[in-house]
């Protein structure tokens, strides 16, 4: 009987802490993809003189709000705090941004257009940098209709972060793509190199070798 009594106090022991991981990991998942603080906006005010300075095809980069933000932040290798990019398109005096997101933040799951004044609203206060990349408009202008490409085919999330597969792409995966069609060669090779990630990281538009800074709300006072 003795045997008996410790196999169940076993059992129950076991249930509980099985319970209690199951609740740790339904917690964790609830802070990184459904807790609204991750889609948090909060109206973030850009001056007529830096929307004086945006160009169609500029990268605009930022730290969005969320654990999942927090933690991309923490994994790269890079002189500014951000989690997210986004490049900017001139739509007849319209600023538009286009750009990869999960259906965790978002109400499409893909590549997609937003208005400019929304991805500002879901960046943390002074996070916001805009860079251009060192290249003819004609590059640029090149480069920025591939992006709005991927965005009209309404390419799916690529969830699982495979750089092999063109039938999905994460947010940094998408630049990538359209970067490499135009230009033929791959300026984010260098930093996939260096990182053990395997990921597309933003470290590669704070390359000062290959991008310009328009604008830097980090350096602010």
């Amino acid at each position: 009987m003795g045997f008996f009594k410790k196999a169940s106090r076993l059992r129950k022991i076991l249930l509980i802490f099985a319970t209690l991981f199951l609740l740790l990991i339904g917690f964790i998942a609830y802070k990184v993809f459904w807790d609204p603080e991750n889609t948090k906006q909060v109206f973030y005010p850009l001056s007529q003189e830096d929307r004086g300075l945006l160009r169609h095809g500029d990268i605009i980069l930022r730290k969005g709000y969320g654990m999942f933000s927090d933690g991309l932040v923490e994994v790269q290798d890079g002189p500014y705090r951000v989690s997210h990019c986004a490049m900017i398109l001139d739509e007849n005096k319209n600023w538009k941004v286009v750009h990869a997101l999960s259906s965790s933040v978002a109400t499409f799951d893909g590549a997609q257009r937003q208005n400019l004044q929304r991805f500002l609203n879901e960046s943390i206060p002074g996070s916001v940098i805009v860079v251009r990349f060192k290249s003819t408009p004609d590059t640029i202008n090149q480069i920025a209709s591939r992006a709005a490409y991927y965005a009209d085919a309404k390419k799916p999330f690529d969830h699982q972060f495979d750089n092999e597969d063109t039938t999905a792409y994460y947010c940094t995966e998408l630049f990538q793509k359209a970067f490499y069609q135009v230009l033929k060669r791959d300026i984010f090779h260098a930093q996939l190199r260096e990182n053990n990630t395997g990921i597309y990281d933003l470290s590669t538009f704070q390359d000062t070798s290959l991008f310009e800074v328009i604008i830097n709300h980090q350096n602010r006072k």
